[in-house]
């Protein structure tokens, strides 16, 4: 089953395979996970990943969340490992969440 992941998800997930944080202005990459839906969105949705993807990427410090419970309104910041153009961080607030469609979306509040 084919489900997209939000922006957070695909910050993480850049970093991870080497996109400099100023390259990132839009991700979007579908997956196939091995779960019913509605686990893979409760363990999403409760910024579940956070927990279990963070530790695996070395082109991340750190993230925590600001503000909120992984709900609208939620600031979420990502602290990178600084790179030559001397990116160090993103913090997100998300603005929408669709519990119905599986979907999530934030806005830059910077680095």
């Amino acid at each position: 089953m084919l489900k997209q992941f939000s922006l957070v998800f695909f910050v993480l997930f850049a970093c991870y395979v080497g996109v400099n944080s100023r390259e990132l202005k839009h991700i979007t990459k579908e997956l196939e996970v091995d779960a019913p839906a509605y686990e893979a969105w409760e363990l999403y949705r409760n910024l579940g990943l956070i927990n279990i993807i963070v530790p695996k990427l070395p082109n991340v410090q750190s993230t925590q969340v600001l503000k909120g419970d992984g709900g609208i309104g939620t600031v979420a910041k990502t602290t990178f490992v600084p790179d030559e153009a001397g990116n160090s961080s993103y913090t997100e607030e998300f603005i929408v969440i669709d519990d119905q469609k599986k979907g999530e979306s934030g806005k830059s509040l910077g680095r």
